[in-house]
């Protein structure tokens, strides 16, 4: 359900610090190599962007000609997503060394965060085929082209590109699982593997679940792999097993999931950073899934099921996945902010003016979606427009935005580009904006919900597949299919139509948040028990050998049942 977390998985956080300093001293002298790996170890890695890049500007204005000073400029500039600055170091790198894959890797990042998906998929390509990839590079090229082209079958074979290569070898070589109690009615362990229980999107749709597992039903074990806050301390608090695997390698996570018996493992994450798809290659339990985290295939031969619904994914697109999809009535929950403040009437009644606004990442936002909203500014003369993107600063979101927006012909002075708001003043936009504008083909999903939870009705465009419009399937599923256009003609007619009509926008933010409530999205305890029934059936599926479910509303009486009779 949330929207693809931003990838940002850097080659460097994956490679020891000797083959690192290996690197580095393949292009440096051994005194600017050491100082590069203090600044890695030290600074970049303890996400001390400024520091970092001061003392590395230090070391270039001595050492202009050494590619890794400047691949590694460009990898803090990256990391800060100043992605202008971030190309035009990275191109300087690559002018002192063509054939660096690390600076071609970032740099198709960079281009892929600038709308430059086209070209971002072509570098990534080049790099893929010089026969020195690495897994990551490997899986950047999946994740860039499944965000890029709208082909389920070219989504499916760029994942498997990187599955056969670098997650099934491990599956083949994988030792037999031995499990000790076979009873299908057992307590069944349930881990989940994240590095997301932190002020994450994946956090708000897993916070109910936690608190409504059943612990007559399941046992549940949480592995997080990320850092954590305020929101990962509540988050404790819900479960009796809480592992923090950060320092353990993909081996030794492995061997402590298949110690502790875990019967049904989900990763949380996909092709996001943070993941720990490794320990799935290797086959650590009977029954493994992927959820949430990640919309698009995995293409590996041990992911077993993918949790969907038959607006994101139905039994139809089966084709289209490496995964089976196991059929949910209702794919996730969500759990609002806790501060959310409501305004109660569309600002435009006040203010004289329409605002619309756009919440959604950078990477989300195409040159033809900017394109789409300067034909609703110059129709609607009166009509201004904030762009909230994802950059930490105002320089960087200026920097980023403010040439495309031109590009694209917009009305500078009705334009405004925010930079990435703290979330509680995230979720003040209500007061400001009257209407929300999704993006597309990649959409959003979080940030969707909070808008609707704002009181601001989302406009998006619907596409075939769920996972191009999950805004719209959203929409739909809560029954306001109404704001789901067709086209790009209809959703500017529809964005038009909204503006005209203050009622209608009055209506749902007097009513709105009333309506979400009364939806399976906030039925907590159905959702979760509903979970717990498809673990379990699952897990019947893997006792027989058989795939003998693919859908959760199939009668598990019967199927115990049977497995009784069969004893």
């Amino acid at each position: 359900m949330p929207s693809t977390a931003f990838f940002i998985y850097l080659h460097y956080q994956n490679m020891t610090v000797k083959q690192r300093a290996s690197v580095m001293k393949s292009s440096s002298s051994p005194e600017v190599a050491q100082k590069l790996i203090d600044i890695e170890q030290q600074l970049i890695r303890s996400n001390r962007f400024v520091d970092a890049l001061t003392a590395l500007m230090q070391i270039a204005s001595d050492n202009l000609k050494d590619a890794q000073v400047w691949l590694l400029v460009g990898l803090v500039y990256t990391r800060m997503a100043h992605w202008q600055h971030a190309i035009g170091v990275l191109e300087t790198a690559l002018q002192l060394d063509p054939n660096n894959n690390q600076a071609k890797q970032l740099m198709s990042l960079a281009l892929f965060s600038i709308g430059q998906k086209e070209a971002a998929c072509q570098l990534i390509d080049k790099v893929c085929k010089s026969g020195s990839a690495t897994g990551p590079q490997w899986m950047l090229r999946a994740y860039l082209h499944q965000h890029t082209s709208s082909d389920p079958m070219h989504s499916l074979a760029v994942a498997r590109d990187w599955g056969k290569r670098f997650a099934d070898p491990f599956t083949k070589a994988a030792k037999l699982i031995k499990v000790k109690d076979l009873n299908p009615r057992k307590i069944l362990k349930i881990g989940y593997v994240t590095a997301d229980f932190r002020e994450h999107s994946v956090a708000f749709f897993m916070q109910p679940v936690l608190a409504h597992h059943n612990p007559e039903n399941v046992e549940v074990h949480v592995y997080s792999n990320g850092p954590s806050d305020a929101v990962t301390e509540q988050m404790r608090t819900l479960t009796p097993y809480w592992h923090d695997i950060q320092s353990l390698s993909d081996e030794q996570l492995y061997a402590q999931v298949r110690a502790e018996g875990i019967d049904v493992l989900v990763d949380l994450s996909g092709f996001t950073h943070g993941h720990r798809l490794g320990v799935f290659a290797r086959r650590a339990v009977p029954v493994q899934v992927t959820w949430l985290g990640y919309m698009h295939t995995l293409g590996m031969k041990a992911m077993d099921y993918r949790l969907v619904d038959a607006a994101i994914a139905p039994p139809s697109h089966a084709a289209y996945y490496s995964e089976k999809l196991f059929q949910l009535t209702c794919m996730a929950s969500y759990v609002p902010p806790l501060y959310s403040p409501l305004c109660d009437e569309p600002p435009m009644l006040r203010n004289g003016y329409p605002t619309l606004v756009s919440l959604n990442s950078s990477g989300k936002i195409t040159d033809a979606m900017l394109c789409v909203w300067a034909k609703i500014l110059h129709v609607r003369e009166d009509a201004r427009l904030i762009i909230m993107v994802k950059e930490d600063s105002a320089d960087a979101a200026q920097a980023h935005m403010q040439p495309r927006v031109e590009a694209a012909g917009m009305p500078l002075e009705r334009v405004s580009v925010m930079h990435q708001q703290p979330l509680n003043q995230f979720m003040e936009m209500g007061h400001i904006a009257d209407l929300a504008l999704d993006t597309s083909p990649v959409s959003g999903g979080t940030t969707t919900l909070h808008a609707l939870w704002m009181g601001l009705y989302v406009i998006a465009l619907d596409a075939e597949r769920g996972v191009d419009a999950s805004s719209a399937r959203i929409l739909q599923g809560l029954g306001i299919g109404h704001c789901v256009a067709a086209t790009e003609d209809a959703y500017v007619e529809r964005v038009l139509a909204f503006l005209n009509d203050p009622d209608e926008l009055k209506k749902w933010r007097m009513l709105g948040r009333e309506h979400i409530k009364a939806t399976s999205l906030m039925d907590y305890t159905a959702r979760t028990a509903e979970l717990e029934k498809a673990y379990r059936l699952m897990w019947l599926n893997w006792l027989t050998g058989r795939c003998n479910t693919l859908n959760v509303t199939d009668d598990l009486d019967t199927y115990l049942a049977e497995m009784d009779a069969a004893v």
